[in-house]
């Protein structure tokens, strides 16, 4: 029985020390993934060129109705469509 309790022991070791590792790394209110209000959007455009304005939209993820509100600079966007059509292209000739 005694090598029982020292295996509870350090199983429930494990497991304690596991949660309090996840606690500290779960995102909080000081995240810094949070998405810029409106007023900080329009702030930061109104003091960079045009490409490099933020545009802010609710978009949907793949197999959620539960829309997110997601925001990009304008020159990733134009990338990421270009990169995109180019690779279709190729795919399809």
């Amino acid at each position: 029985m005694n090598q029982l309790s020292k295996f509870s022991s350090t199983i429930f070791l494990f497991v304690a020390a596991t949660l309090l590792l996840t606690a500290c790394a779960a995102p909080g209110e000081g995240s810094s993934n949070r998405m810029p209000t409106d007023a900080e959007v329009e702030q930061y455009n109104a003091s960079v060129a045009p490409s490099e304005h933020i545009v802010c939209r609710n978009e949907r993820p793949v197999g959620s109705h539960i829309p997110q509100r997601v925001c990009r600079r304008v020159a990733d966007m134009e990338a990421v469509s270009t990169l995109q059509r180019e690779e279709l292209r190729r795919i399809l000739r």
